[in-house]
């Protein structure tokens, strides 16, 4: 059997080329064994950026891709790839309103959704926001069309002269292309070791089935890597990593302290970069700490809702409750909530640097035990815009596409570079790019 492309994973970047690519008319095979296992996509928040969408314009928010982008270089100075960063940034609005307009996706512009490192609203995603929720509709999108075909077997894949041979259970395909859209490589003890030796041995609450078996291909066929030290934390995650908080509560006026009830971190630097600050503290936990007033915000926020559900909030009429709930010292804890008031008052300016507080925190208060885990990597297989992978020369291997977590991300170099919604960002983005170039 003949295909025009073969598209080895069906996470958020492959089910989206798919979609693109067969809107084009083109004959596509999405090849997953491991459709039956949650993938990162299912178990994210489903949060991505679209600056200057049909949704964001309807909503009334001024918005621009390089508005994106300047946040983006200004949040990762140093750290950005540019290889595919301003084509991602222009392709995001042209991929969502695709997605809504031409495929009915039930997508919303979040009016409510605040992230730290974007300077303005731009996140879209289903209501109430959820990861697994987008999947489920991808997943039905993609079933829907003739022109997409399922495969859920292995596949085996040989480079041929003209193309791709590639044999899947007992259909044996013909692929003029290949669109490497696996996942990352969190789920490999020897890979997270040998580029992120930081990470090594700590919580990964992404999918198992990121084992970096993808990527494996690429390099196999010579391809250039960059950016392999590049990963998301999530500094927000409940221990055991079933739940988190999501990264909102920062913005709207929270703060973390460990155990000592003393805090030890600019809690807006963004969740990422939280995870190793978080996981140096004792027992690499810290309290999350805020209010009513900021839970009454978090309505549409999956993430946290889930928290709740799984018993992981703790709720106190005064700190003295809280106290003793936690067993965080009182005195300290009284101490560390004035501080913050006062900064938020802008009666004093944070030690530790944080530029904003939002508002004073008042009873009932809200707490969460967090630790810091390793949601994704960000490095993998160095593309042009269009989706094309590179050789060690800088040079497009025919026929041979990446996009999503075995592609290299917008942005590398630990923690610290990963911008909130930049992986679903490049899975759309780059995919939309990417699927202009097929043929």
């Amino acid at each position: 059997m003949n295909t025009d492309v073969a598209i080895l994973g069906a996470g958020a970047a492959g089910m989206f080329v798919a979609l693109v690519a067969q809107a084009r008319g083109l004959e596509v095979t999405l090849i997953d064994p491991h459709v039956h296992q949650a993938n990162n996509f299912a178990i994210s928040g489903g949060l991505f950026p679209a600056a200057g969408s049909a949704l964001q314009r309807a909503a009334g928010s001024a918005d621009s891709p390089q508005a994106w982008l300047q946040d983006l270089r200004q949040f990762a100075p140093g750290m950005v790839n540019e290889n595919i960063a301003s084509a991602v940034a222009h392709a995001l609005p042209l991929a969502t309103d695709f997605l809504s307009q031409t495929c009915a996706a039930p997508l919303h512009f979040l009016p409510d959704m605040v992230a730290p490192g974007h300077n303005q609203l731009r996140f879209h995603c289903v209501v109430p926001a959820s990861g697994a929720a987008m999947h489920a509709w991808f997943r039905q999108a993609c079933a829907q069309y003739p022109r997409i075909r399922c495969l859920t077997e292995p596949a085996k894949v040989q480079r041929l002269a003209q193309g791709f041979e590639l044999r899947v259970g007992s259909d044996q395909l013909l692929a003029r292309q290949i669109v490497l859209a696996g996942g990352g490589f969190g789920a490999n003890p020897e890979m997270v070791a040998r580029y992120i030796p930081g990470m090594a041995g700590a919580l990964h609450n992404g999918s198992p089935t990121q084992d970096g078996s993808t990527m494996a291909l690429g390099i196999e066929w010579g391809a250039q890597l960059w950016g392999m030290d590049g990963y998301q934390g999530q500094g927000h995650t409940n221990p055991g990593g079933a739940t988190r908080l999501g990264m909102s509560i920062p913005t709207l006026g929270g703060f973390l302290a460990n155990r000592q009830g003393l805090r030890f971190v600019a809690e807006d630097i963004g969740p990422s970069a939280l995870a190793p600050a978080v996981l140096a503290q004792a027992g690499g936990v810290a309290l999350e700490v805020f209010d009513a007033a900021i839970e009454a915000q978090l309505g549409n926020h999956g993430a946290y809702q889930q928290a709740v559900k799984a018993g992981q909030v703790i709720t106190a009429p005064d700190l003295a409750s809280l106290s003793a709930q936690t067993g965080v010292d009182l005195h300290s804890l009284q101490q560390t909530v004035e501080a913050v008031r006062s900064f938020a008052m802008g009666q004093a300016r944070d030690p530790l640097g944080r530029q904003s507080f939002a508002r004073e925190l008042v009873p009932p208060f809200k707490a969460s035990w967090v630790t810091g885990a390793l949601s994704h990597t960000q490095g993998g297989l160095l593309t042009c815009a269009d989706g094309k992978v590179l050789d060690q020369q800088g040079q497009a291997i025919p026929n041979v596409f990446a996009v999503g977590g075995c592609a290299a991300g917008l942005s590398g170099r630990g923690a610290e570079g990963y911008l909130p919604g930049n992986g679903l960002a490049q899975a759309f983005g780059l995919g939309w790019r990417l699927a202009q170039a097929l043929s």
